[in-house]
């Protein structure tokens, strides 16, 4: 696998200490509402734009997706058969160069005919294109054209096509080669770029642009609403519009001043919109559907015209008109892919505005009952993938709670919230609780608005922070909030099954003061400073982590600011004043310090060198951990879930959804650990009040013995001093530990399951 094969880069770069090396695991069962989810960890989506190509050469079509939500590339593998589409999400092509550069919008389509898609992307001003160069060794790419050029008559520039707009990439002419259309710089009427590679050259792998109608199709867009005007030519066009040899030389600045339909020049400015050339009734010219960045509805356009001289006849407001129409509340973008595996394009819509956007319920399916000819779409569903995945909406934040007191850790998902018509996005928490084994976890969803937290008013972007701070057994609760404020719930339970009872709205530190820490604050529970006591990390907007020292007792903290800038860790990048900083702090296998830092460009950092530096600066290890990234403002937690002694990674990002990657360092890779029940045995196994270790061969003075749990931290480390040795487990929580016996360079390890 991918993250395998980077392994040894890996490890030099985090330090063998550190014992990562993380592959995603899209097996772990997950139930909701009784039905497994196929694609449970797949990460969520809020706005992909839709495309096909073979990712893994095995010659069918695979769907790639351009999420505009943090520029994420996702990709979802064919493994069905015609007419029984099965796709499984799949990491192994995120390092795919130029996948993590792409931007805004990316369209992939085959531009030299050899049978791979293309990129079409997104750069300043315009247009930049790789070419697809797979072969058996694999998935590849060449950059062939930085910014797409046309010839405006008389002056060739950048075929321009904003950051906002999603342009049509099609064979508009029906001759081979791929034309452009797209909104004008200047106002509200569409050009038509057409490709002249075939007229030029005989063959259709050139990206030679002209501009060959100003006004393609004749219509122009309302300014407000996603209508048009028909039958509304314009006065600057070329005097053969499409195919003729003449054109009026103007410059841009005199063609702006020409188009002149407003006085005003702010009305005439091109908001945003999406297009999609299609042929809707099989006469070969193309109509078009349009998405406009004020509207939530899918305006359909007949072409009335010819291939050579299009001209829309009739609109469709409320396109499919015939069935359920297009309802996104603001800026849908049409998609045109065969997402069923019956050869047949299907019509996809989706949002293409990252704000006041469905982002749960956003990819609207409609199946093509026609022909790909004349196709005819029937809506099928509102989640399309959406429904197998776990998606929480916008933003998801995996925190770990063991809710019940079993000994298998759960998951509390914290989101941002999930949107609602008009504007309103309520935020909850997401209750998984692990119902699999000790080692092999399975998730229900439970509950996905834990403890009725939606109505408590704390409003959007809660995040939640779990630990006995109070000394009586169970986990309280902290809760940040967006902003920047902290509200503490304490566990009243009494039957081992978490209730928590609002203790202190807005939070106070040992002065007396309000803790708000800006916006958007995300606090973890963990002994910071190593003197017992259950300290606060909490992240922030702008990228920074801030300590507050736990100055009070086991059973009454008080917090005192210690470090607003803890580490000197800041994770916002060059460009950005924001980071969006999310704390992991764990021990690793020396019962040393380190931390993991979820960030807003979605990569984690981590940071080791802290015991006894707490006032200095950390060390950097690592900004792109692991190599790893889900999408853009990411959280991360660890724990380990399959008890085999590594921690895996649960890691959050603002699509909406998480994925579970697992550890894979111990298979064929840590030598050094043998594990042997040869070398000792346990017993009583599972245990409850006692467990003894007896040695099967001699050990040396030097011999140690450590207990380690799910979190990876040493919970017990004592001397070997004869062949039987009773371990300390009284008291401690239900569930699965590792015994770890280190003599002379070696170290054999089992695990140990403590039941209550």
């Amino acid at each position: 696998m991918r993250t395998t094969a980077l392994f040894a880069l890996l490890l030099a770069a985090t330090g063998a200490s550190a014992q990562f090396a993380l592959e995603y695991d899209g097996s772990i069962p997950v139930l909701r509402n009784g039905s497994p989810l196929g694609m449970a960890w797949g990460g969520g989506l809020n706005f992909p734009q839709f495309s096909d190509i073979d990712l893994d050469q095995d010659g069918d079509k695979d769907l790639f997706l351009f999420d505009r939500q943090g520029d994420k590339v996702v990709t979802l593998v064919n493994q069905g058969t015609a007419g029984q589409p099965s796709y499984t999400l799949s990491h192994d092509f995120d390092l795919t160069p130029p996948f993590g550069e792409l931007r805004e919008w990316t369209l992939l389509r085959d531009y030299n005919c050899d049978g791979k898609e293309d990129i079409f992307t997104y750069a300043t001003g315009g247009i930049r294109v790789f070419k697809n160069i797979s072969n058996a060794n694999g998935l590849a790419f060449q950059l062939v054209d930085t910014l797409v050029k046309t010839d405006y008559q008389p002056t060739i520039a950048n075929l321009y096509v904003t950051q906002v707009d999603i342009p049509g990439i099609e064979d508009i002419d029906n001759d081979g080669d791929l034309d452009i259309v797209t909104f004008s710089i200047f106002g509200n009427y569409v050009e038509y770029h057409r490709n002249l590679s075939v007229e030029l050259y005989g063959t259709c792998d050139s990206l030679k642009y002209q501009i060959r109608n100003r006004c393609w199709g004749f219509f122009s867009e309302n300014l407000n609403y996603n209508t048009v005007t028909l039958n509304n030519p314009c006065t600057f066009n070329v005097p053969d519009p499409e195919f003729g040899d003449s054109v009026i030389a103007l410059t841009r600045q005199e063609l702006a001043a020409r188009f002149d339909p407003y006085a005003d020049a702010s009305e005439r400015a091109h908001v945003g919109s999406t297009l999609l050339p299609l042929d809707l009734d099989g006469d070969n010219d193309k109509e078009l559907l349009l998405g406009d960045v004020l509207s939530g509805n899918v305006l359909a356009l007949t072409n009335g015209g010819t291939v050579d001289t299009a001209l829309m006849i009739a609109q469709d407001t409320a396109f499919p008109s015939y069935d359920e129409p297009v309802n996104l509340q603001i800026f849908p973008a049409p998609f045109y892919e065969d997402v069923d595996n019956d050869g047949k394009r299907d019509l996809i819509v989706v949002p293409n505005y990252a704000a006041l956007s469905h982002n749960f319920q956003s990819v609207w399916w409609y199946r093509n009952i026609g022909t790909d000819a004349a196709p005819q779409f029937q809506f099928q569903q509102p989640d399309l993938f959406q429904d197998r995945m776990l998606d929480v909406g916008e933003g998801a934040y995996p925190v770990l709670f063991d809710h019940n007191s079993d000994g298998r850790m759960d998951l509390v998902v914290a989101n941002y919230g999930y949107f609602q018509n008009g504007g309103v996005y309520p935020c909850k928490l997401a209750l998984l609780e692990n119902t699999g084994t000790a080692t092999a976890p399975a998730f229900t969803l439970v509950d996905d608005d834990y403890e009725d937290l939606s109505i408590s008013g704390i409003g959007n972007a809660m995040y939640p922070a779990f630990g006995d701070v109070d000394n009586d057994g169970d986990h309280d609760m902290y809760i940040g909030d967006l902003q920047g404020k902290l509200h503490f719930y304490t566990n009243v339970a009494t039957g081992g099954v978490a209730d928590f009872q609002l203790t202190q709205a807005q939070v106070t530190d040992a002065g007396g003061m309000v803790i708000d820490v800006g916006q958007f604050a995300t606090p973890q529970l963990f002994d910071v400073n190593d003197d017992g006591l259950l300290d606060m990390l909490i992240g922030e907007r702008n990228g920074n982590i801030n300590y507050f020292r736990n100055s009070g007792t086991a059973t009454a903290p008080s917090w005192t600011l210690a470090n607003d800038s803890l580490g000197g860790v800041v994770v916002a990048e060059w460009w950005n004043v924001t980071g969006y900083s999310v704390p992991h702090m764990y021990l690793n296998d020396q019962n040393e310090r380190e931390l993991l830092v979820g960030s807003e460009v979605g990569w984690l950092y981590h940071y080791d060198g802290i015991d006894g530096n707490l006032n200095g600066v950390f060390n950097l290890t690592d900004s792109m951990w692991q190599a790893v990234r889900e999408g853009d403002r990411t959280g991360v937690c660890l724990y380990d879930f399959n008890g085999d002694g590594y921690r895996d990674a649960v890691i959050g990002n603002f699509r909406g959804g998480i994925g579970f990657w697992k550890n894979t360092f111990g298979v064929g890779v840590n030598e050094a650990t043998v594990v042997d029940e040869a070398a000792f045995t346990l017993a009583p196994n599972p245990a409850r009040d006692q467990a003894e270790l007896v040695l099967q061969q001699s050990a040396s003075a030097e011999a140690r013995i450590t207990l380690v749990n799910g979190l990876g931290a040493v919970v017990s480390d004592l001397p070997v001093r004869n062949r039987r040795t009773l371990l300390p487990v009284q008291g401690l929580p239900a569930g699965v530990y590792l015994v770890r016996l280190q003599d002379r360079g070696r170290s054999w390890t089992q695990r140990l399951v403590i039941a209550r």
